[in-house]
């Protein structure tokens, strides 16, 4: 069933295409990229320290962070990609060169990078270095592309604002050239992500990493009359949650996941390098399950909508790529449908006498009915036997505590989270009782 949030587009007759498609998920730190490639994602992408548009939120602070990382991604068979795509003022050019040299000794699979200059300069540094074009580039037609092809670029990060029918048809004309796009998380308001709006606000400059999500803050718009005081203005227009304005929504394509990737395009993107370790886990499972289904023929499975319904996200949209309908109304901040679900607490150790630690993020009670959350699918779980840090049998554990025990008559596989189904909502797990 298509979701009410999501607008009917007009078909798009495409060339089918092997589904090779490249599931790309976000490593905002080496917890995360674990998460990441344990929940299905073929690939991560991480900020490169000190130099991407995530510079003040990156958990890979040292170029022997980097290399950890990449080496244990390569060891799973995995690629990891880094970003590097600020555009750099003059006084760090040479900091970056440096730095860039340094990353490319590590061995990431590509630097998804913007700056002409930079990526010139790569090229003819360092020619066996793989370069994927940031979004940052705002590549939106094929001359563009065959121009990045020709300059030694092997993929582009098309801009968020085009259609099924023209990323096809870039496709069609650059055949040689890999295309990525995004599918999931925020949508930038500005030029495909040259934000501005960071810089003039707060004078943090969003394109040398340091964006402050100007976008996402509330607005109200007013008027200024010679009528009134100085220094006092008029709302011209609010409700109850005053007027925002920009990017209030997140995109989600799953429903029409199966038309993205018949458009030809190499890998789908998931933006979230700041989002928490659940948020990732439950996204690249959603998008695995629905990319394995249209492997096989079939549509979108309800777990994979569920799945990414039962993060914490502002409400949804497709984004750009349907053709009929107006893009909806991005003022409003309000999920269309209430949260179904929340994590609870993140699994840490399993003890052979048959009890879990776990940290706790919300509030748990004895006895209570849990789902469990694990790269295998949705179990039932019920807390009992819960000891608190002290070692305490309690009845409840509260936020912040990282070292409460339970019983757990199954091992547990790593990177598992205990989930609240929150109100009348229907326990979906896929197996039996743990």
């Amino acid at each position: 069933m298509r979701p009410h949030w999501f607008p009917r587009c007009r078909a798009v007759t495409l060339a089918p295409t092997m589904n090779t498609t490249e599931l790309l998920a976000p490593a905002g730190d080496l917890e995360r990229m674990r998460i990441a490639f344990a929940y299905g994602a073929d690939a991560v992408y991480a900020g490169q320290p000190a130099f991407s548009l995530r510079g003040r939120a990156n958990g890979f602070k040292t170029i022997d962070d980097m290399k950890s990382a990449i080496d244990e991604a390569h060891s799973q068979g995995k690629k990891f990609f880094v970003a590097s795509n600020l555009y750099p003022h003059n006084a760090k050019i040479e900091a970056l060169q440096k730095a860039l040299a340094e990353l490319v000794e590590v061995g990431p699979d590509a630097l998804i990078m913007a700056d002409p200059g930079m990526i010139g300069w790569v090229r003819k540094t360092f020619p066996d270095q793989t370069i994927h074009l940031s979004v940052q580039s705002h590549a939106v037609n094929w001359i563009t592309c065959a121009f990045w092809r020709d300059m030694g670029v092997k993929r582009v990060i098309l801009a968020r604002e085009l259609k099924l029918r023209e990323i096809a048809d870039i496709r069609a004309k650059v055949p040689d050239l890999e295309l990525e796009v995004f599918v999931h998380g925020s949508v930038c308001m500005a030029q495909s992500g040259r934000c501005m709006i960071s810089n003039y606000y707060e004078h943090r400059d969003a394109n040398q990493g340091n964006c402050n999500n100007a976008c996402r803050f509330p607005y109200e718009l007013t008027a200024t009359s010679s009528h009134l005081p100085e220094g006092e203005a008029m709302r011209v227009t609010e409700d109850e949650h005053g007027t925002y304005l920009f990017n209030a929504r997140d995109l989600c394509a799953l429903p029409i996941l199966d038309k993205v990737v018949e458009s030809g395009v190499a890998s789908l993107k998931i933006e979230g390098r700041t989002r928490s370790p659940y948020y990732v886990a439950q996204v690249v499972r959603g998008y695995r399950l629905a990319l394995d289904a249209i492997a096989r023929g079939q549509g979108v499975p309800p777990q994979a909508l569920r799945a990414v319904m039962d993060t914490d996200s502002r409400a949804w949209m497709s984004g750009f790529y349907t053709s009929d309908d107006p893009l909806p109304q991005m003022l409003d901040k309000e999920r269309e449908t209430e949260l179904q679900a929340e994590v609870v607490a993140q699994f840490r150790e399993w003890d052979p006498a048959g009890r879990i630690r776990v940290s706790v993020r919300k509030r748990i009670a004895e006895g209570e009915s849990l789902e469990l959350l694990t790269p295998a699918g949705v179990e039932s779980f019920r807390a009992t036997g819960i000891v608190n840090h002290r070692g305490e049998s309690v009845q409840m554990v509260h936020p912040g505590m990282e070292n409460c025990w339970m019983d757990a008559p199954a091992q547990l596989p790593e990177w598992s989270f205990l989930v609240r189904r929150l109100g009348s909502a229907s326990n979906p797990g896929d197996a039996g009782v743990i």
